[in-house]
């Protein structure tokens, strides 16, 4: 005899298997790993500030990853802050690199490095540190700054003030920057900004939104080879008398024909 099973007992033995299908997909849910993987140290040539890689060289890179189940890639991506500039004569390169390093296990401490080509144009770089766990989670990213100096950047010589300390600087006074910019080929641009001081003021372009003095000099066409803060450029930076107390950062930026760039950087504080 054949049996069937009328329609409430069908509706019944269907609701407990979606019911228990349910509670295995809530199981799976609360097994899958969410927690993003951190890197907790990146070094540049052994350090993570005020660093200067030769072109021609090698640069090394030194980063410390853990994460509670499994790693799975770190990604290091290496390019240019030159802020847009466009670069006339190619007898230099705006060097970009990417290298991504698979990992295993929940710590790894990664040794890496990359050739600088010997033409890269100097100026200021970054590596920005990517790092994802085996289940695809990403932590936050890293970024550490770095100048690359090829031997035909402008050379920014600054003889007073004395910037080898702080500079103190009443409210209501002046600055005025004396010494030269001098180049092998042709100067094209300078940049003087003095504005307040961060935390990351290592990092080029994440100060105040307000600076004290910021002034572009254009030299593009001029065939200068050298320039004169005090002849050249009169450049007298003047503190409001009502400017906050505190610590600001001095940046002088130069930049050749080439778009090879230097940059000077001092500290002042307006007390």
């Amino acid at each position: 005899m054949k049996k069937f099973i009328k329609f409430p007992a069908l509706i019944a033995l269907l609701l407990t298997v979606s019911i228990a299908c349910d509670k295995d997909d809530d199981n799976d849910n609360d097994n899958q790993d969410t927690v993003k993987p951190t890197i907790t140290s990146a070094m540049i040539n052994g350090s993570n500030e005020d660093i200067t890689v030769a072109a021609g060289t090698e640069i090394h890179f030194d980063v410390e990853v853990e994460d509670n189940e499994a790693l799975g890639e770190l990604k290091i991506d290496v390019h240019d802050v030159f802020d847009g500039h466009s670069h006339g004569k190619k007898s230099s390169i705006d060097w970009a690199e990417v290298k991504i390093i698979q990992l295993s296990g929940k710590t790894e401490t990664v040794h890496e490095h990359m050739d600088v080509p010997g033409n890269a144009t100097a100026g200021p770089y970054h590596a920005i540190f990517r790092l994802i766990d085996g289940e695809g989670n990403e932590g936050e990213f890293v970024e550490v700054d770095f100048m690359i100096s090829n031997g035909s950047e402008p050379t920014i010589d600054v003889t007073d003030p004395d910037f080898s300390t702080e500079v103190h600087v009443d409210k209501g006074a002046s600055i005025s920057l004396k010494g030269t910019i001098t180049d092998d080929t042709d100067l094209d641009e300078i940049t003087i900004v003095l504005e307040e001081e961060h935390d990351d003021h290592h990092s080029h372009g994440k100060k105040s939104d307000t600076p004290l003095y910021d002034v572009d000099f254009d030299l593009d066409g001029s065939n200068d080879l050298s320039w004169d803060f005090e002849t050249d450029g009169n450049v007298v930076i003047s503190i409001p008398s009502d400017a906050e107390e505190g610590h600001y950062a001095l940046e002088i930026t130069a930049k050749d024909n080439d778009g090879n760039i230097s940059i000077f950087e001092g500290e002042v504080h307006v007390e």
